[in-house]
């Protein structure tokens, strides 16, 4: 505003100043004139006219005064800071956790498992009931030998790895012929290696084979000539064997047997047996010869018994 106010006073002030001037120039009448007469033909010469001895001309002492108004002012720009950028991470919300309501237990009671017996690696002693029947002859004396026979027997049984074990027994078995002529009696030790084919489970299939000694007794009209004999024999067959409990267990099987060497014979006769017809001596009922060659006879039992193990 006082800017404005001083620059309207200059102005005013100024203007009479350039008035009065431009006003005296166009009202001085020019001081040549052109003159014609020139020899050469043209030219100016000077005008003579009235002048005032003083006139009186206001002229300012000084010049006009100009108000400048002051510079503005330096604005120096400055570009605004770049705009900056936040970047805000919002942390994933919690899980929502969502408590299932508890299931419903409903208790049942675990259904009975039969308990399978571990592996057989221990001792077990048994008894068994065996019967056994075979054809051939022992010593020719007769066609009644190797009668059907009946008997108890006593039995070892053990395991020395899972699959595999040991049996040891020993019988007596005793039979006779329909005439009742001859009664033969017999005892079999054997020994057989068993194969065990489950040999975890409780109902357990098994193999064996073995070998062993029969002795045998055949007496004659009623033991009035009697025949001892030693002979080896063999067995193949199988059976099973099932554990009632842990410790104890039902058997049966059914085996092959073979007797085919005589390793001893030894006879034995009364003496009211023995007839003598000039230089012959003879037996009862004219038995006078027998023979202690090697014979084959083979057969087969059926035994069934009762082990426990320990």
């Amino acid at each position: 505003m006082k800017k404005a106010l001083l620059l309207s006073l200059a102005v005013l002030t100024a203007a009479p100043v350039l008035t009065l001037d431009a006003t005296s120039a166009s009202a001085r009448p020019p001081a040549y004139r052109p003159y014609r007469g020139h020899p050469h033909g043209g030219g100016y010469r000077p005008v003579l006219r009235y002048r005032p001895a003083y006139v009186p001309v206001y002229r300012p002492r000084f010049g006009p005064v100009l108000v400048m108004p002051p510079p503005p002012p330096v604005v120096y720009y400055q570009p605004p800071p770049p705009a900056r950028v936040v970047v805000v991470r919002e942390s994933a919300p919690p899980p929502v956790v969502r408590e299932a309501p508890a299931p419903t237990v409903i208790a049942q009671p675990p259904a009975p498992v039969p308990s399978e017996p571990e592996t057989r690696d221990f001792l077990g002693v048994g008894l068994h009931v065996m019967g056994a029947t075979a054809e051939g002859e022992k010593v020719g004396l007769s066609t009644a030998e190797n009668p059907s026979m009946g008997g108890v027997g006593f039995h070892i049984r053990g395991r020395f790895s899972e699959d595999f074990g040991l049996e040891l027994s020993a019988d007596f078995l005793k039979g006779s012929a329909s005439n009742k002529d001859l009664t033969q009696s017999t005892i079999p030790v054997m020994a057989g290696l068993t194969w065990h084919i489950l040999p975890t489970s409780r109902f357990q299939p098994y193999l064996i084979a073995g070998l062993g000694v029969h002795f045998t007794r055949l007496e004659y009209f009623g033991g009035d000539y009697n025949i001892d004999l030693t002979e080896l024999a063999g067995q193949l067959g199988g059976g099973v064997e099932f554990f009632l409990t842990e410790n104890i267990a039902l058997h049966a099987d059914i085996r092959m047997q073979s007797v085919f060497k005589n390793l001893d014979t030894k006879e034995k006769i009364a003496q009211d047996c023995i007839s003598q017809v000039g230089t012959q001596t003879g037996f009862c009922d004219n038995i006078h010869s027998t023979s202690a060659d090697d014979k084959v006879d083979l057969g087969v039992s059926l035994s069934a018994g009762l082990s426990w193990y320990f």
